[in-house]
């Protein structure tokens, strides 16, 4: 009967023994199914971008989530893909029921030596436990809780899902400040191609960068080679290569082929978001590949110039510059307004601000063109006195009312040159003539031109404006030369190629229209000045690159020596460069100093590539021998230019007979001052 008993009473804790690992169970299982796996990787966060020169990816503009992700179904997967990471993760990922307790316990042992977590033992199942549900950090507690996540997974999931979700999601670094997740998606970053293209070689690269995906994909070769060949031999240990396939494999070389091979032009990519964001209407996820302006020889070239330029200026005096000078470049193609090349500052890893579009700084006398623009253009609409290239205008001292007191401009080199020509007053870059021609016409013509050549920051109507007083940005100023070169016609800058892929044209806005903002015969004749200062004025230096002859342009230096610039164009390309310091202290050197040497470096190099066409006069423009002196028809003797004028507008042969008849009436008094002078 006793007997009977406690067999009653054992069979029942039993039966309660049972139902409770059953309900333990139900609830295992329960926990396990409401754990979700991606099925189609991780959720949208907008599309990522690919950005492309040509050819080369230049940058990948990741979505909300800076995430670049390839997803690849598990049949596409290959072999040796799978083969190479499961020898460098988790030789018993097919045994192991998401744990691999000999594993965990070697790992236990040298934690336990250190005192901290330096080892995981992680299985590949752990790991996808991790990237889903947990963070990075090395704890006691979080390895407790990926190793129950990872037996949840393997009591819900089948080891084929678990294995392609892995290689689907699994972290491999950072690239160009994106987050690179997935094997596919890093072997068509750092590989160029797809993930089923790849041979046993790279598959093993890609297995070995799981750990280190920063160090080995994206790091030093040697080190990125010493781990493939480890995980090659670990292929061939687990009989996924045999010895000739090791060795073959272990002859080619470790090349990361990044499609982003050519420049990396950080300022002009953030420049490229930026447009995008305002033109382009995206899809909410997937890759969208969107062509550029940018020229990656032309892009190189720019960053080599500004750098040798700036080392150039630090070694002229060390103490002064060294670590304290920025410089900013862009080349624009006039006719379409494409940006080709784009530098804002002299490393954009230590200093992301870009100089180039959003550094507004006073631009001097590269302002100069656009009030004898201005004069040119009254003149041709009868709304103001005539103005031509070769009119006198009075370099004298001059005192205007402005801001409760007078103002004296006065030139840089502190004289005064009597009457000149306007030729004169700009290749000589004269302060005091561009003063008098901008109050003559107008301070708001002048405004308003500047504005339609493609100044957008507001030009404050003082008499100063004139000297460049009112600040601009060098994109600015650089697209505004562009509609000199483009013949009047002003088009907006812009990063994107104009021809896309059809896939993508639809998804762009098309840019806003060109736009004439000065006749084709005012814009024509301010180049022919501009080509002047080249050969005989403060851009005179070009000729050390051989392109005094070819091109037009203009320096400026503001006050104080703050501030250098150059611009200058041929036409199909405008160049402009600034030089100076970000906080604004005085740098000390003229535009002709500073940074013509960058300019005439990168447009010679251009040039090279792509020979000069002529500059033609547009009809409307006719071409008159005048003094340099005078600005008057030359008659004979005294240095001669051939002008360009407004047709009507310029010198007459015929003027030539009443200056000799002044001539011979002033004789007498020539003839009695020579006589005193001897």
């Amino acid at each position: 009967m006793h007997a009977t008993h406690e067999s009653r009473t054992a069979r029942c804790r039993g039966a309660k023994g049972a139902a409770i690992l059953i309900l333990l169970g139900a609830a295992w299982y329960a926990i396990a199914w409401i754990l979700p796996l991606p099925a189609e990787g991780l959720p949208p966060a907008g599309p990522t971008i690919r950005l492309m020169a040509g050819r080369h990816e230049i940058a990948l503009l990741p979505g909300a989530g800076a995430r670049y992700q390839v997803w690849v179904p598990p049949e596409r997967i290959p072999p040796v893909v799978v083969a190479a990471v499961l020898a460098a993760e988790d030789r018993r990922f097919h045994a192991h029921i998401g744990i691999d307790t000999p594993a965990v316990l070697r790992a236990a042992v040298a934690n336990v030596r250190h005192g901290e977590i330096r080892q995981g033992g992680s299985t590949v199942t752990q790991q996808l436990a991790r990237g889903l549900f947990l963070g990075p950090e090395r704890r006691w507690v979080r390895k407790l809780q990926e190793i129950a996540l990872a037996l949840l997974l393997e009591a819900r999931y089948s080891k084929a899902r678990l294995l392609a979700t892995y290689l689907n999601t699994v972290y491999m670094g950072h690239r160009q400040g994106v987050a690179i997740h997935g094997l596919g998606a890093a072997a068509r970053h750092d590989l160029g191609k797809s993930l089923e293209a790849v041979r046993p070689e790279e598959a093993a690269l890609l297995a070995a960068g799981i750990r280190a995906p920063n160090a080995i994909l994206a790091g030093d070769p040697e080190r990125a080679r010493r781990a493939r060949d480890r995980v090659l031999r670990a292929m061939r240990d687990t009989g996924a290569l045999d010895a000739p396939g090791l060795a073959a494999a272990l002859r080619r070389p470790t090349k990361v082929t990044r499609r982003g091979a050519g420049p990396v032009a950080g300022y002009f990519r953030d420049l490229a978001r930026e447009e995008i964001r305002g033109r382009a209407t995206l899809p909410p996820s997937g890759e969208v590949t969107i062509a550029t302006s940018l020229d990656p020889a032309l892009q190189r070239s720019a960053e080599r110039a500004v750098r040798a330029g700036i080392a150039r200026l630090e070694a002229m005096n060390p103490a002064a510059f060294r670590g304290t000078i920025q410089a900013a470049l862009v080349a624009i193609e006039p006719a379409t307004g494409e940006i080709r090349a784009l530098v804002g500052g002299i490393d954009y890893g230590r200093s992301p601000f870009n100089r180039a579009t959003r550094a507004r700084r006073q631009p001097g006398s590269v302002f100069k063109p656009f009030i004898y623009l201005a004069a040119f253009e009254a003149e041709r609409e009868g709304a103001g006195p005539v103005f031509t290239p070769a009119s006198l205008v009075p370099d004298e001292p001059i005192a205007i009312q402005a801001g409760g007191g007078l103002w004296t401009p006065r030139n840089l080199d502190r004289r005064f040159h009597g009457p000149v020509t306007i030729r004169r007053a700009l290749e000589d870059s004269l302060n005091v003539p561009a003063v008098r021609v901008a109050r003559t016409i107008g301070l708001e013509r002048v405004a308003r031109m500047a504005r339609a050549a493609g100044i957008t920051s507001p030009q404050e109507t003082v008499p100063a404006m004139a000297l460049g007083t009112s600040s601009v940005t060098l994109l600015e100023i650089t697209a505004a030369f562009g509609t000199l070169a483009n013949q009047g016609l002003q088009v907006t800058p812009t990063t994107l190629a104009a021809v896309q892929d059809p896939e993508t044209r639809p998804l762009i806005a098309r840019p806003p229209p060109t736009v004439r903002a000065a006749s084709r015969q005012s814009a024509y004749l301010i180049t022919h000045l501009l080509r002047g200062i080249m050969r005989e004025g403060t851009g005179r230096g070009s000729r050390a690159w051989g392109l005094a002859d070819v091109t037009a342009g203009k320096t400026g230096t503001t006050d104080d020596l703050r501030d250098a610039w150059f611009v200058g164009y041929v036409p199909d390309l405008v160049v402009g460069v600034w030089v100076g310091r970000d906080d604004n202290r005085p740098l000390g050197l003229t535009g002709a100093q500073a940074a013509l040497p960058i300019w005439g470096a990168v447009m010679a190099g251009a040039l090279r590539a792509r020979p000069a066409r002529p500059f033609v006069p547009p009809p409307g423009v006719a071409f008159a021998p005048v003094e340099r002196a005078t600005g008057a028809f030359a008659c004979g003797g005294g240095e001669v230019v051939e002008e360009a004028f407004l047709a009507g507008t310029e010198p007459k042969e015929a003027a030539c007979g009443q200056r000799r008849s002044d001539l011979i009436v002033l004789r007498p008094f020539f003839n009695w001052l020579q006589n005193l002078l001897r």
